[in-house]
C-alpha cells in the first residue's frame, strides 16, 4: 500500500506545476509553502521556493534553496539554469555561464536558456558566440520574437543594417510592441541620420513602461543623442539626467557612500594619499625587472578618461602594420586584486617580490592572449581609459611599457560622460551627476598628473583638437613614438574598426570616420555653469581657451 504523504506530495507537485504552466506563480509558490511547512520535500517545489528567493532579491538564500532541489535532483536542467540566473544576479558572470553551459548539456532544448547564454556572451563582448546561441534559440523557437531580436542586436554591433532591419522587422511582425526589436530599429534610424524618427520611436517605448534596465539605458542613449543632432540640446539634457537619476537611485545601494563596492571618489583619494607617502626619489628609478623579459615588441598602455578619444586613437593604433590592439578588457584585474585592495597590499608594490611580479605578468598576458592569440612578438596596445590612476602599478610590473596619453577639452569629457548612458559600475556611477562627473575626472587628472610627475615611463599625448584639426602630422608623430612605420591605411581607421568586436560607448561614431566633437560644450554652456569652477584649472592646464 503506498504511503499517503507519497500520494499527496505527488498532487501536490502536480498542482504547482499545472500553477506555474498557467501563469500563476503565486498559486504555485503557495503550494510549495504548505508543501514546506508540512516538511514534504520535492525537487519541483523546492526549485519554486528558490525562484520566489530569487525575485524578492534574496539570492544566497535562494542559491541555498536551488542547490537543495539540485541535490535531489542532479540533472535537473531547468533548477541548473535557475542557479544560473541567480548567479549572474550575484555578478558571478564565469560561474553563470558554467551553469547555463551545464543545463543544456542535459536539456539542449531549452530555447529560454540558450537566449540567456547569448545574452552573456554579449555582456562579455563576445558577438559570434552570442549569435550562435540566439540562433539556437530562434532554431527551437522559430515563431518568437525574442531570438530574432536579439540576432538584430548582434547585427546592429557588427555594422550591419540589413540584418538589423531584417531581424528587427520579422520580429515586430510576431510582436509588434517587442521592446528590443524596437530599440534596435531607433538605433538603425539614428545611424542612418532620421533623428526625428529615431525620437519618436524612442519616446513610444519609454512612455510604454515596459523597458528593463539595459533596454531603458539603451533607449535613453539613443535618445539623448538624437535630440543633440536635433539641436533640442535643454531637452537632450533633461533626458540624461532622468536617466542618470534613475541610474543613481537603483544603484547607490551599490556604488553610493557607504554602498557594498568601494566609492570610486574615495580609492582614488586612497591610492593618491599612498602614493604622496611615497619615496618618490626611489620610484623615478627604472625598476629592474628581473628575469622577466616581454613577449611583445613593445608594449603600449593607452589612456586618458572615458570620452577623451580612446576609443579612436586605439583603432588609429591598431591601423598601423604590426601592432595588435585590445580595447577595455580586464586585463589588470588580477594585479588590481593583488596590490590596490588596501594601503598593505599596495605597499607589496614598493619592494616588489620577483616571484610575485612574475606571476602577475603570467596571468596578464594569459588574459590578453586569450583575447588577442597573435599577440606575441607584435607592438601591443591595451587600452583602458582610466589607467591613469594605476600608474604605480604598470610602472612595476611592466617597467618596460610606454604610455600614450588622450587628452580633451575637459568640458567636453565631463559633459559626454553626463550624456552617456554607461553600463553602471563603480567609476561610472560617479557620472550619473554632473557634479560628480566633474569632480571625478578632477580627482582622476590629479592622480594621472601626481604619477605622471615621479613615474620613469615615457609618456606621449594625443590632443583630440589637434587630432582632428590636423590628422596625418598627429599620427605620424604617434607612429614614431611607438616605433612603427606610417602608411595612408591609418587614414582609413574606420575601415579597422568596422571589422573589429568594439563594445565601448565610442564604437558606433568611431566606425563612422573622424568626427570633430570639439567645443560641443558650449552648446550646453548654461548646464554646465555649477561646475566650470571645478573643470577651468584643467582647461588652463592643458591649454584650451577658456
Amino acid at each position: 500500500m503506498r504511503d499517503p504523504s507519497s500520494t499527496r506530495l505527488e498532487a501536490m507537485v502536480r498542482d504547482a506545476v499545472r500553477a506555474q504552466q498557467a501563469g500563476d506563480f503565486a498559486a504555485a509558490l503557495a503550494i510549495a509553502q504548505r508543501a514546506a511547512a508540512d516538511k514534504l520535500q520535492h525537487p519541483v517545489l523546492l526549485r519554486i521556493q528558490g525562484q520566489a528567493l530569487a525575485m524578492a532579491g534574496h539570492y544566497p538564500e535562494a542559491g541555498a534553496m536551488l542547490n537543495r532541489a539540485l541535490a535531489l535532483d542532479p540533472r535537473d536542467a531547468q533548477t541548473i539554469a535557475d542557479i544560473g540566473r541567480v548567479l549572474m544576479a550575484e555578478d558571478r558572470a564565469d560561474d553563470a555561464m558554467a551553469a547555463f553551459r551545464a543545463a543544456l548539456s542535459v536539456r539542449p532544448d531549452l530555447a529560454e536558456v540558450w537566449l540567456e547564454l547569448g545574452a552573456l556572451h554579449e555582456l562579455r563582448r563576445e558577438d559570434a558566440a552570442a549569435d550562435a546561441a540566439f540562433r539556437k534559440a530562434h532554431a527551437l523557437l522559430p515563431s518568437a520574437a525574442g531570438p530574432l531580436a536579439a540576432m538584430a542586436s548582434v547585427a546592429a554591433r557588427n555594422n550591419d543594417p540589413a540584418g538589423v532591419r531584417e531581424f528587427a522587422e520579422r520580429a515586430l511582425r510576431v510582436q509588434p510592441d517587442h521592446a528590443a526589436a524596437s530599440l534596435a530599429l531607433a538605433g538603425l534610424d539614428f545611424r542612418e541620420r532620421r533623428y526625428d524618427e529615431a525620437v519618436a520611436r524612442v519616446e513610444r517605448l519609454i512612455a510604454a513602461g515596459t523597458l528593463d534596465e539595459q533596454q531603458s539605458l539603451a533607449a535613453y542613449s539613443t535618445l539623448t543623442e538624437a535630440l543633440d543632432k536635433l539641436g533640442r540640446y535643454r531637452e537632450a539634457f533633461e533626458a540624461s539626467a532622468r536617466w542618470n537619476e534613475i541610474t543613481r537611485r537603483t544603484y547607490a545601494p551599490r556604488f553610493g557612500d557607504g554602498g557594498r563596492v568601494e566609492n570610486h571618489l574615495h580609492f582614488m583619494q586612497r591610492l593618491m594619499d599612498w602614493f604622496a607617502r611615497q619615496d618618490h626619489a626611489r620610484w623615478r628609478q627604472p625598476w629592474d625587472p628581473g628575469d622577466y623579459v616581454s613577449p611583445v615588441k613593445r608594449h603600449v598602455f593607452l589612456f586618458g578618461y572615458p570620452r577623451s578619444g580612446t576609443t579612436l586613437l586605439e583603432n588609429i593604433l591598431a591601423s598601423f602594420p604590426g601592432v595588435r590592439g585590445l580595447e577595455e578588457r580586464p586585463t589588470l584585474a588580477a594585479p588590481d586584486w593583488e596590490f590596490l585592495r588596501n594601503d598593505q597590499t599596495l605597499d607589496r608594490l614598493t619592494d616588489l617580490d620577483p616571484d610575485l611580479a612574475m606571476a602577475q605578468r603570467a596571468a596578464y598576458w594569459q588574459q590578453v592572449r586569450r583575447e588577442v592569440p597573435d599577440v606575441d612578438g607584435n607592438v601591443f596596445v591595451d587600452m583602458g581609459p582610466l589607467y591613469g590612476i594605476k600608474l604605480q602599478l604598470v610602472a612595476r610590473l611592466f617597467p618596460d611599457a610606454i604610455l600614450v596619453r588622450c587628452r580633451r577639452d575637459p568640458r567636453d569629457v565631463v559633459l559626454s560622460c553626463f550624456k552617456k548612458a554607461f553600463r553602471v559600475n563603480a567609476s561610472t556611477y560617479q557620472m550619473t551627476t554632473l557634479e560628480g562627473a566633474a569632480r571625478h575626472f578632477d580627482q582622476a587628472m590629479r592622480l594621472t598628473e601626481l604619477h605622471l610627475g615621479v613615474l620613469p615611463l615615457p609618456v606621449h599625448v594625443v590632443d583630440y583638437a589637434t587630432l582632428v584639426a590636423d590628422f596625418d602630422t598627429t599620427t605620424r608623430a604617434l607612429a614614431e613614438f611607438v616605433g612603427v612605420p606610417w602608411t595612408e591605411d591609418v587614414r582609413a581607421f574606420e575601415r579597422t574598426a568596422a571589422g573589429r568586436s568594439l563594445r565601448t560607448a565610442s564604437a558606433d561614431q568611431v566606425r563612422r570616420g573622424l568626427y570633430d566633437g570639439t567645443r560641443q560644450w558650449l552648446r550646453y554652456r548654461e548646464q554646465l555653469e555649477p561646475v566650470l569652477p571645478i573643470l577651468e584649472p584643467w582647461v588652463t592646464r592643458f591649454g584650451y581657451p577658456l
